[in-house]
């Protein structure tokens, strides 16, 4: 025999009843399921979360280079000082020189604020120079351009035409009459061909420069023939700083 149905009043007051009495049961369980899962809002089953200074970046967002206005004054170069530049192959040590005291307390001073940690020998010319220094060319987030710097500029100390090899040479930039603050070449054959203020000189580590393959990145611009540059792809892996140290020698 089929059941006959309700009128409708009652109908509709049964179904309105059967749906809040749904609904009940429903956000009960949610709220039990809440309280008893760990790390959501308790600490049973030992989580405690992630906290909350812990976040790691998105991968589109840009990381901050460090500036400075000018360096402070960290060593006395006439004194004598060394540099061991930890590297992924091995540790390079420079011994300062007093010929440049202005070039040699700027990398004794951003030594001291890590500011070479990370970077990448970026620039390989083989069998003429080695560069680094650039705070654009080692962390994933930037694009390497060449030009970055610690966000002042020094005065050129002497001439670093003629350099010997193995010496450190700041740069010239600009007019010529500056220095990088933060960037130097590593002289792997003497030539006259570079210009700036030298003021180290690598004592030891020499066959880890040696070793290094050509490195030559385009930094933006087009292949061609008269720019046989290197495109990302083509880049072999740089030689990365981890720690540089300086020290009285």
């Amino acid at each position: 025999m089929r059941r006959a149905k309700l009128p409708f009043p009652i109908n509709l007051i049964w179904n309105v009843k059967a749906f809040y009495v749904v609904f009940i049961v429903v956000m009960i369980a949610s709220m039990a399921a809440v309280g008893l899962t760990p790390g959501l809002g308790s600490n049973s089953g030992g989580s405690t979360g992630a906290p909350i200074d812990d976040i790691t970046p998105l991968p589109e967002q840009t990381a901050v280079v460090t500036t400075f206005e000018r360096p402070e004054k960290t060593i006395d170069p006439t004194a004598g000082y060394k540099a061991t530049i930890s590297t992924d192959q091995g540790d390079i040590v420079l011994a300062l020189s007093a010929d440049a005291p202005e070039a040699s307390n700027s990398f004794a001073f951003l030594a001291g604020q890590d500011f070479y940690d990370g970077l990448a020998f970026y620039w390989v010319a083989e069998g003429f120079d080695a560069q680094t220094g650039d705070p654009t060319c080692g962390p994933e987030e930037l694009s390497c351009s060449g030009t970055g710097g610690p966000g002042y500029t020094l005065q050129k100390e002497g001439d670093g035409a003629g350099a010997k090899q193995w010496d450190v040479v700041a740069p010239v930039t600009g007019s010529g009459e500056v220095v990088h603050g933060s960037q130097f070449v590593v002289a792997l054959a003497e030539s006259d061909k570079f210009a700036g203020s030298v003021f180290a000189r690598v004592v030891a580590g020499q066959e880890i420069l040696a070793g290094l393959a050509a490195r030559v990145p385009c930094f933006g611009s087009a292949q061609s023939e008269s720019n046989p540059c290197m495109t990302n792809e083509e880049l072999p892996s740089a030689l990365m700083i981890e720690d540089v140290i300086v020290e009285p020698a």
